[in-house]
Protein backbone atom coordinates (compact mmCIF):
# COMPACT_ATOMS: atom_id res chain seq x y z
CA UNK A 1 0.00 0.00 0.00
CA UNK A 2 1.32 3.45 -0.93
CA UNK A 3 0.78 4.91 2.53
CA UNK A 4 2.89 2.21 4.16
CA UNK A 5 5.64 2.90 1.64
CA UNK A 6 5.55 6.62 2.44
CA UNK A 7 5.58 5.93 6.17
CA UNK A 8 8.75 3.86 5.74
CA UNK A 9 10.35 6.63 3.66
CA UNK A 10 9.57 9.31 6.22
CA UNK A 11 10.84 7.21 9.13
CA UNK A 12 14.02 6.58 7.15
CA UNK A 13 14.43 10.34 6.72
CA UNK A 14 14.19 10.82 10.48
CA UNK A 15 16.87 8.21 11.10
CA UNK A 16 19.46 10.87 10.19
CA UNK A 17 21.93 11.98 12.86
CA UNK A 18 20.27 15.38 13.39
CA UNK A 19 17.07 13.70 14.59
CA UNK A 20 18.61 11.02 16.81
CA UNK A 21 17.98 12.95 20.01
CA UNK A 22 14.36 13.51 19.02
CA UNK A 23 13.87 9.81 18.24
CA UNK A 24 15.50 8.75 21.52
CA UNK A 25 13.34 11.15 23.55
CA UNK A 26 10.21 10.01 21.73
CA UNK A 27 10.96 6.33 22.34
CA UNK A 28 11.60 6.96 26.03
CA UNK A 29 8.29 8.83 26.41
CA UNK A 30 6.30 6.31 24.40
CA UNK A 31 7.55 3.15 26.06
CA UNK A 32 7.05 4.61 29.52
CA UNK A 33 3.38 4.39 28.55
CA UNK A 34 3.45 1.33 26.28
CA UNK A 35 5.59 -0.83 28.54
CA UNK A 36 8.79 -2.73 27.87
CA UNK A 37 9.76 -3.23 24.24
CA UNK A 38 10.71 -6.87 23.77
CA UNK A 39 11.31 -8.30 20.30
CA UNK A 40 10.49 -11.78 21.57
CA UNK A 41 6.95 -10.79 22.63
CA UNK A 42 3.97 -11.30 20.28
CA UNK A 43 2.95 -7.63 20.58
CA UNK A 44 6.33 -6.30 19.36
CA UNK A 45 5.13 -5.43 15.84
CA UNK A 46 1.90 -3.90 17.19
CA UNK A 47 3.84 -1.61 19.54
CA UNK A 48 6.27 -0.60 16.79
CA UNK A 49 3.37 0.37 14.53
CA UNK A 50 1.82 2.34 17.38
CA UNK A 51 5.09 4.14 18.03
CA UNK A 52 5.61 5.03 14.36
CA UNK A 53 2.08 6.43 14.02
CA UNK A 54 2.38 8.41 17.24
CA UNK A 55 5.79 9.80 16.29
CA UNK A 56 4.88 10.79 12.74
CA UNK A 57 1.29 11.96 13.09
CA UNK A 58 0.79 13.14 16.67
CA UNK A 59 3.98 14.14 18.49
CA UNK A 60 5.54 17.53 17.57
CA UNK A 61 9.28 17.62 16.94
CA UNK A 62 11.11 19.20 19.87
CA UNK A 63 12.91 21.92 17.91
CA UNK A 64 10.22 22.64 15.34
CA UNK A 65 6.88 22.35 17.21
CA UNK A 66 5.22 20.62 14.25
CA UNK A 67 4.55 16.96 13.55
CA UNK A 68 7.16 15.07 11.51
CA UNK A 69 4.70 14.60 8.64
CA UNK A 70 4.24 18.38 8.47
CA UNK A 71 7.98 18.91 8.63
CA UNK A 72 8.78 16.73 5.60
CA UNK A 73 5.96 18.12 3.48
CA UNK A 74 7.19 21.69 4.07
CA UNK A 75 10.94 21.02 3.96
CA UNK A 76 12.75 21.28 0.61
CA UNK A 77 15.36 18.83 1.90
CA UNK A 78 12.75 16.07 1.64
CA UNK A 79 11.57 15.42 -1.91
CA UNK A 80 8.79 13.37 -3.45
CA UNK A 81 7.21 13.06 -6.89
CA UNK A 82 4.37 15.39 -7.83
CA UNK A 83 2.04 12.41 -8.31
CA UNK A 84 2.64 11.52 -4.64
CA UNK A 85 1.47 14.91 -3.38
CA UNK A 86 -2.11 13.79 -2.79
CA UNK A 87 -0.92 10.94 -0.57
CA UNK A 88 1.09 13.33 1.60
CA UNK A 89 -1.85 15.74 1.80
CA UNK A 90 -4.04 12.86 2.97
CA UNK A 91 -1.51 11.96 5.66
CA UNK A 92 -1.50 15.57 6.85
CA UNK A 93 -5.27 15.23 7.33
CA UNK A 94 -5.09 11.94 9.21
CA UNK A 95 -7.95 11.53 11.70
CA UNK A 96 -6.92 10.19 15.12
CA UNK A 97 -9.75 9.23 17.46
CA UNK A 98 -11.64 6.62 19.42
CA UNK A 99 -14.15 4.69 17.34
CA UNK A 100 -16.96 2.30 18.04
CA UNK A 101 -17.47 -0.64 15.68
CA UNK A 102 -21.07 -0.84 14.44
CA UNK A 103 -21.26 -3.42 11.68
CA UNK A 104 -19.58 -5.05 8.70
CA UNK A 105 -21.48 -5.19 5.41
CA UNK A 106 -19.60 -7.26 2.85
CA UNK A 107 -16.23 -5.46 2.92
CA UNK A 108 -17.56 -2.09 4.14
CA UNK A 109 -16.81 -1.31 7.77
CA UNK A 110 -19.28 0.94 9.64
CA UNK A 111 -17.85 2.82 12.63
CA UNK A 112 -18.68 5.84 14.79
CA UNK A 113 -16.30 8.47 16.15
CA UNK A 114 -17.21 8.47 19.85
CA UNK A 115 -16.00 12.05 20.40
CA UNK A 116 -17.96 13.69 17.58
CA UNK A 117 -20.68 11.09 17.06
CA UNK A 118 -19.98 11.10 13.31
CA UNK A 119 -20.73 7.83 11.55
CA UNK A 120 -18.17 6.74 9.00
CA UNK A 121 -17.90 4.01 6.39
CA UNK A 122 -14.57 2.44 5.48
CA UNK A 123 -15.33 1.24 1.96
CA UNK A 124 -13.72 -2.00 0.80
CA UNK A 125 -11.67 -2.12 3.97
CA UNK A 126 -8.67 -4.48 3.75
CA UNK A 127 -8.95 -4.76 7.55
CA UNK A 128 -12.15 -6.52 8.64
CA UNK A 129 -11.01 -8.97 11.33
CA UNK A 130 -10.83 -8.36 15.06
CA UNK A 131 -13.79 -6.00 15.42
CA UNK A 132 -16.65 -6.70 17.84
CA UNK A 133 -19.96 -4.82 17.95
CA UNK A 134 -19.96 -2.05 20.54
CA UNK A 135 -16.22 -2.34 21.11
CA UNK A 136 -14.20 0.88 21.33
CA UNK A 137 -10.82 1.10 19.64
CA UNK A 138 -8.21 3.77 18.95
CA UNK A 139 -7.11 4.23 15.35
CA UNK A 140 -6.01 6.74 12.74
CA UNK A 141 -8.00 7.14 9.53
CA UNK A 142 -6.31 8.37 6.36
CA UNK A 143 -8.68 10.16 3.93
CA UNK A 144 -8.53 8.38 0.59
CA UNK A 145 -10.68 9.15 -2.44
CA UNK A 146 -14.29 9.09 -1.17
CA UNK A 147 -13.58 7.08 1.99
CA UNK A 148 -10.80 6.31 4.48
CA UNK A 149 -8.02 3.80 5.03
CA UNK A 150 -6.80 2.65 8.43
CA UNK A 151 -3.17 3.29 9.29
CA UNK A 152 -1.21 0.29 10.59
CA UNK A 153 -1.73 0.92 14.31
CA UNK A 154 -4.76 -0.02 16.41
CA UNK A 155 -5.49 -0.22 20.12
CA UNK A 156 -8.52 -2.39 20.89
CA UNK A 157 -9.95 -1.86 24.36
CA UNK A 158 -11.71 -4.73 26.15
CA UNK A 159 -15.52 -4.67 25.78
CA UNK A 160 -16.00 -4.45 29.56
CA UNK A 161 -14.14 -1.10 29.50
CA UNK A 162 -16.57 0.51 27.03
CA UNK A 163 -18.85 2.04 29.67
CA UNK A 164 -15.90 3.64 31.47
CA UNK A 165 -14.46 4.99 28.19
CA UNK A 166 -17.73 6.50 27.02
CA UNK A 167 -18.21 8.19 30.40
CA UNK A 168 -14.75 9.77 30.09
CA UNK A 169 -15.62 10.95 26.58
CA UNK A 170 -18.83 12.54 27.89
CA UNK A 171 -16.85 14.51 30.47
CA UNK A 172 -14.75 16.05 27.71
CA UNK A 173 -17.74 16.74 25.47
CA UNK A 174 -19.56 18.54 28.30
CA UNK A 175 -16.84 21.19 28.44
CA UNK A 176 -18.56 23.50 25.97
CA UNK A 177 -16.38 26.53 26.80
CA UNK A 178 -13.18 24.82 25.69
CA UNK A 179 -11.60 25.92 22.44
CA UNK A 180 -11.21 23.35 19.67
CA UNK A 181 -7.49 23.20 20.44
CA UNK A 182 -8.08 22.59 24.14
CA UNK A 183 -10.69 19.91 23.45
CA UNK A 184 -8.30 18.21 21.03
CA UNK A 185 -5.59 18.27 23.68
CA UNK A 186 -7.89 16.62 26.22
CA UNK A 187 -8.94 13.99 23.68
CA UNK A 188 -5.29 13.16 22.99
CA UNK A 189 -4.58 12.95 26.73
CA UNK A 190 -7.51 10.58 27.23
CA UNK A 191 -6.42 8.32 24.36
CA UNK A 192 -2.90 8.19 25.78
CA UNK A 193 -4.25 7.37 29.24
CA UNK A 194 -6.47 4.62 27.83
CA UNK A 195 -3.57 3.26 25.79
CA UNK A 196 -1.54 2.99 29.00
CA UNK A 197 -4.45 1.26 30.74
CA UNK A 198 -4.76 -1.26 27.90
CA UNK A 199 -1.07 -2.13 28.15
CA UNK A 200 -1.35 -2.55 31.93
CA UNK A 201 -4.40 -4.75 31.44
CA UNK A 202 -2.52 -6.95 28.98
CA UNK A 203 0.47 -7.20 31.32
CA UNK A 204 -1.40 -7.73 34.58
CA UNK A 205 -4.13 -10.18 33.61
CA UNK A 206 -4.49 -11.26 37.26
CA UNK A 207 -5.77 -7.75 38.15
CA UNK A 208 -9.49 -7.08 37.69
CA UNK A 209 -10.27 -4.81 34.72
CA UNK A 210 -12.20 -2.32 36.87
CA UNK A 211 -9.06 -1.70 38.93
CA UNK A 212 -7.17 -0.61 35.82
CA UNK A 213 -9.86 1.19 33.80
CA UNK A 214 -10.82 3.51 36.62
Amino acid sequence: MKYNEITDQVMSYFSKEEFQSDIATAKKSFFEVAGIMDESQPDFEIKMNQFVDWFLYTRPLIDHAIRPIEYVVNNSDYTFDSNEKIFYQNLLAIRHSLFEFRKLSKSDLYIKDVFSGYKLIIKDSPVTEGFNKGEVFEARLIPHEDSFIFSSAFCFHPPDATKYILNEVKLINKMKNDSDEERRRKQDELMLKLFQMKNKYDHYRHVALERIYC
